[in-house]
């Protein structure tokens, strides 16, 4: 037994909990424990349903993530001097678009304004000789 595992909290009840609302705590929680380890075998353990389940956890993340539509390299893109932003038509009808201190910082990844790709940008940074 820790003493820093709060076991109430684990449970979800207060620690004035009846022995009876532990109880049915404890048995809804391994139930719904119980559901999920099923069905995550009846998906992966079955060829098909696994194949079909990662083509959707992978639409699922592209979409969270943002899909990469492209790799563009710095010198194909527009630069504006006086807002020191790169940008780069999207198919949208869109910008891509990145400040000249985002690359500096390692950073390579141009969202479009209006959807919800991205490129990432080919560049080197220079390297200062002084």
């Amino acid at each position: 037994m820790s003493s820093t595992t709060d076991y109430y909290s684990i449970l979800g009840v207060p620690a004035a909990a009846t022995h009876e609302e532990i109880k049915r705590a404890y048995y809804r929680l391994s139930r719904q424990e119980f559901h999920q380890l099923s069905m995550a075998w009846e998906t992966l353990g079955d060829a098909v349903r696994r194949k079909q389940y990662d083509q959707m956890r992978t639409q699922s993340q592209n979409r969270a993530r943002g899909v990469v539509q492209d790799e563009v390299d710095l010198d194909d893109m527009d630069f504006d001097e006086d807002t020191l932003v790169y940008s780069y038509p999207c198919r949208c009808s869109g910008q891509y678009s990145i400040g000249e201190a985002d690359l500096e910082a390692g950073r390579d990844m141009a969202p479009c304004s209006d959807c919800s790709l991205k490129v990432r940008v080919l560049y080197e940074v220079a390297e200062d000789d002084e």
